[in-house]
């Protein structure tokens, strides 16, 4: 079967995008890596002749309004093109020839198309980075990075566990790196803010990975907490008055907490699934959801010895599990099967 000529089309090109820079830069860099024909052509300048001189379509994300017609459209130039987008809106019937998830929670939720491939978030920003060397400290620098949204999410727990540790165990610094800055961000107790001394940081490629090196663990809350609310006991809502209730979104991944691993911040995560895989044995991190999980994971990493162990032990783990060129073989292997079939 003849090599494949790949074609990323985002709606635009911006690095200070996640969407655009792990799915599409990075993806296309590590596909030219292993000798792969691929390339980049934003949507404003695909023609006719490149779809011709194509043989796979890769529509990017944030395309919510272009999505549907863009693939109706390649189509109709070539019929025998493969069409793939990046993680989808669950909502859209548009028949794909593959879709990409970015855990296996979207891989569920995406299901319904016919080939669905898993790939990881595997930053080039930090692969390979040194990793960080934890030492005594009187403060106890936090570091949350991603979506503003999952601020809110704080309340399951996290704000309390917070507040209590910097109380009775040690001082806290909470640093908040997000698309926005201090101003923008409306954020208060009723969301989940802890009261502690807190840093706003606007997210910036040239300076993001200095931003999380300064702080000495990693937290990525993300689930909302519906324990409290009363529910009836029966085979639709649980089997014990006990139970864990709680809501994450379809699209949730692990990939914040990755990036944490990357750079050698030992990390406490919430109960999104694909956590799990990550840090279900303990060695490489650890997940919380009560107030009493978050406290005694934080009190756990007050040990700067314990840090350097996890870091380490999660940085082994990302070597041997998320090399890049061996997702991006694996990914590319998928595609031939499909157009194989």
């Amino acid at each position: 079967m003849k090599e494949l000529k790949i074609v990323f089309v985002p709606a635009q090109i911006n690095k200070n995008t996640g969407s655009y820079r792990i799915w599409v830069d990075d993806y296309n860099k590590y596909f030219n890596q292993i000798g792969i024909d691929s390339k980049i052509v934003p949507l404003n300048l695909l023609s006719e002749k490149i779809v011709k001189e194509s043989d796979v379509i890769i529509l990017g994300k944030s395309m919510r309004n272009s999505l549907k017609s863009a693939y109706f459209s390649l189509k109709k130039v070539k019929n025998s093109l493969i069409v793939g987008a990046i993680t989808p809106p669950r909502d859209f019937n548009i028949p794909f020839d593959f879709v990409m998830a970015g855990s296996l929670e979207e891989c569920d939720s995406l299901s319904f198309h016919k080939n669905v491939i898993l790939n990881a978030h595997i930053e080039s920003l930090y692969h390979n980075s040194e990793i960080k060397t934890h030492k005594k400290t009187n403060v106890l620098k936090i570091c949350y990075h991603g979506w503003t949204p999952h601020l809110y999410s704080f309340t399951c727990g996290l704000k309390n566990a917070i507040e209590k540790f910097n109380k009775d165990v040690q001082k806290v610094e909470l640093h908040v790196i997000t698309e926005y800055d201090k101003n923008t961000i409306q954020w208060d107790e009723s969301f989940g803010r802890p009261n502690v001394d807190i840093t706003f940081k606007k997210w910036k490629i040239e300076n993001v990975k200095d931003d999380i090196l300064e702080c000495d663990i990693g937290i990525c809350p993300g689930v909302y907490n519906l324990t409290n609310q009363d529910m009836i006991v029966n085979n639709t809502h649980g089997k014990f008055n006990t139970d864990y209730i709680m809501r994450y979104k379809n699209k949730t991944n692990n990939g914040r907490a990755i990036v944490f691993m990357q750079l050698g911040l030992p990390t406490i995560a919430d109960f999104s699934p694909s956590n799990f895989h990550l840090f279900g044995d303990m060695q490489c991190g650890l997940v919380a959801h009560t107030e009493e999980g978050w406290y005694s994971a934080l009190e756990y990493y007050s040990n700067y010895e314990n840090r350097n162990m996890i870091a380490k032990n999660a940085r082994d783990f990302i070597d041997e599990k998320y090399d890049p060129l061996v997702w991006a073989k694996r990914y590319y292997d998928n595609i031939l099967k499909i157009k194989g079939n």
